[in-house]
């Protein structure tokens, strides 16, 4: 059951990218994560404003739910997530991701500088300094789009504050050149929270919220988050997972 208040409606949020986004799930980037990491973001530096430096929230058994401007889908036995779909590529070349890489070495004058004493020599090829060479999976595309119920002009204002989205955005990965969103009046509410634009499932999801469905395609059962923070150990549950961009 989707829970709304009058301002949320069905809407498609749309990042147009300057050469794709890099990811490591082989699912794309959750919305109501990207909403969470910009309240988050807000909140710390409020801590910071305020003068302190240590934030009880950070390292909770039970981590709070921030106040995001979504729809909440809540199941009989009090389950729930945000009513949100992950990122769905658009105008994709290929099915497959590109296989890029990153590499890291150890500024050898910067550790002296930082250092009162170093030992005679600092191993490129071993040890915590050792030089990295990485392989990055990029989903090459023009564009990111996600479903969603919730309010158009809050969720325009957090995504504002988000210049790039995925994994080594300090790099050049996955920059976002504009933010869009429609919304859907016409788009059915269930579908909104739950489905990709091409019927397939769209969000790690529980059992009963498929039930009384017809059939969804996705990627398997197993273990995931539920809704953010989606890797602490409290969100961990067992769910139909997202359709893979790979399939």
């Amino acid at each position: 059951m989707t829970t709304a208040t009058t301002s949320h409606v069905p809407l498609i949020v749309r990042a147009e990218l300057a050469g794709g986004i890099a990811q490591a799930a082989p699912w794309g980037i959750a919305l109501d994560g990207l909403l969470a990491a910009a309240l988050w973001a807000d909140h710390k530096a409020a801590i910071r404003a305020a003068g302190a430096f240590t934030d009880t929230l950070a390292d909770t058994l039970e981590p709070e739910d921030l106040p995001l401007p979504l729809a909440r889908c809540t199941t009989p036995d009090g389950a729930w997530h945000w009513a949100a779909t992950c990122a769905a590529p658009q105008g994709r070349p290929a099915t497959l991701p590109e296989v890029r890489t990153w590499s890291g070495r150890v500024d050898h004058r910067a550790v002296g500088q930082l250092s009162a004493t170093l030992p005679a020599t600092v191993s490129d090829r071993q040890g915590r300094y050792r030089a990295r060479r990485m392989p990055l999976l990029v989903t090459t595309c023009s564009a990111v789009t996600w479903h969603a119920v919730g309010d158009p002009d809050a969720i325009e204002t957090l995504l504002g504050t988000i210049t790039a989205i995925g994994k080594k955005r300090a790099h050049g990965e996955g920059h976002v050149l504009a933010w869009t969103i429609t919304p859907t009046p016409q788009l059915d509410p269930w579908a909104a929270a739950h489905l990709h634009p091409d019927g397939t499932l769209g969000r790690p999801t529980p059992a009963a919220c498929l039930a009384g469905h017809p059939p969804v395609p996705d990627g398997g059962y197993g273990t995931a988050g539920i809704r953010p923070p989606y890797m602490h150990p409290a969100r961990q549950q067992t769910l139909h997972l997202p359709a893979l961009l790979d399939a």
